[in-house]
Formats: C-alpha cells, structure tokens, sequence
C-alpha cells in the first residue's frame, strides 16, 4: 500500500505514525471515552469532595443556596473602578454552595461548604479533559511487545496520570470550613486532612504552582503515552503481514 499502511490491523494514515497528528485521530475514534471521561470527571470529583466532607465532619449537607452569578458580577464591574481590583474579586463569586448551617446559633452558621466557583469548575473541566486525552490513547492503542511490557507501561502511565490529576486536583478544591477563617481555598482541604491551619494558610499562594506541575504532568503522561503508541505502530510494521512467504 503506497497511501496507507496497516497498524495492528487497521488502515492507518501516513500521518499516524506523527505524535501530533496521533492525539485527533485517537478522539476521534475513541470520541465517545474521551468526552464521557471529560464531563464525568467534574461531578465525580465534586461528589468525592462533598463525600471527603460529610465523612471528616459526620454531618450531612443541609442547604443548597444558588447564586445569581451574572448578577453579582454585574454589580461588581459597576461598583468597581480598578480592573485589577475587580477581576479577583469576580473569580472570588461562586455559583452554587452547598454545606452544613449550625442552627444552634441564631439564624445559622454555616461550618463547612463546598462552592462551585466558574473558574474553578473550568479548571476542573480541563483536568477531565487531559484525562480523558490520556484514556482515549491508552483505549487506541494496539497491544504490542510481552505481557511484562504492556503491564509495566500500563502501571507507568498510571502513577504518572494520577499524580498529575492529583496536583491540579488538588488545587482546584474550593472548601469552606469556619475554622480556617478564610474564603473557599483548595488550603482548607490540607486543614481537613489535618495540616496545621496557619501552616496550610501560608501554602495558598502556592495554588497557581501546584495546577500548572499538576496539568504539565499530565502533558508528559500523554508524551508517554504517544511515545509508545508509536513503538507499537513500529513494531506491527515491522511483522510480516499474514498470509506473507519467505522466499
């Protein structure tokens, strides 16, 4: 074939062989995977937060408050001069908050929450994204070289996929918890888990860090990833096809 040559059984392009050109063709034919793993993953983690809460705290979320974000950050522009004053305050809105309220005092207090901040929930998004860029190449790929190989490979990308997804996790979490006496930061969850709060207080700055290690290792899984996709690719080239004869 002059146009096209076979990979493990399928017709492939010349361009396949290309790490770059590999990634659309793997979503396009695994586009299903790759777009379920994308839009699944901000609600399961969201859930697992919300689950992570109600275990630490023994107490059940009992109010659900949705906020009027487009309002709000209509009177924000309004009310603020300084551009560079009112773009944190508006990545600072949150859209829904979902938490227990302390009756015990008054009209309430609301111990612990977890908010759903538009940035924050895009940043999520993209975490699922990568992920499923990840998923969708491992689910393309065509067995090749021994058990121990495959399985070795598997466990690589593995550890480093979830690495990354747990760095950029990490600091995407928007907690509220009334000790911390601070806004919903991804902080508080160290706080959760135990951390010294002043010490987990001093880490904040440190969110926009951690997210771009976390994606970038997440880059390098799909580097990985791609890197033996091709090896596979070499290595089906490289058996003689059925059917052929040595002379």
């Amino acid at each position: 074939m002059s146009a096209a040559h076979a990979v493990g059984g399928r017709i492939a392009s010349p361009g396949e062989g290309n790490l770059l050109s590999a990634v659309p063709l793997a979503l396009r034919r695994q586009r299903t995977l790759f777009l379920a793993v994308t839009l699944a993953f901000p609600f399961v983690f969201n859930l697992l937060l919300l689950g992570a809460m109600v275990l630490r705290f023994g107490n059940l979320p009992n109010y659900v408050a949705v906020e009027d974000w487009f309002g709000n950050v209509a009177g924000i522009v309004a009310g603020t001069r300084s551009v560079a004053d009112m773009l944190p305050i508006i990545l600072d809105e949150w859209v829904i908050e979902i938490g227990y309220m302390n009756y015990a005092f008054g009209l309430g207090v609301s111990e612990w929450s977890l908010l759903v901040m538009p940035h924050k929930f895009l940043m999520v998004v993209m975490i699922g994204a990568l992920i499923g860029v990840n998923v969708a190449l491992v689910a393309d790929q065509e067995a090749s070289g021994s058990l121990w190989l495959q399985t070795l490979r598997s466990v690589r990308s593995g550890l480093v996929m979830s690495v990354g997804a747990l760095a950029a996790g990490l600091a995407s979490i928007t907690l509220f918890w009334i000790v911390c006496h601070s806004g919903p930061s991804w902080v508080v969850s160290l706080a959760v888990l135990g951390l010294d709060i002043p010490t987990a207080l001093r880490l904040d700055p440190m969110g926009p860090a951690l997210y771009t290690a976390g994606l970038t290792t997440l880059t390098l899984s799909t580097i990985l990833i791609l890197r033996d996709g091709r090896a596979a690719a070499i290595d089906a080239q490289s058996r003689p096809a059925v059917g052929d004869a040595s002379c």
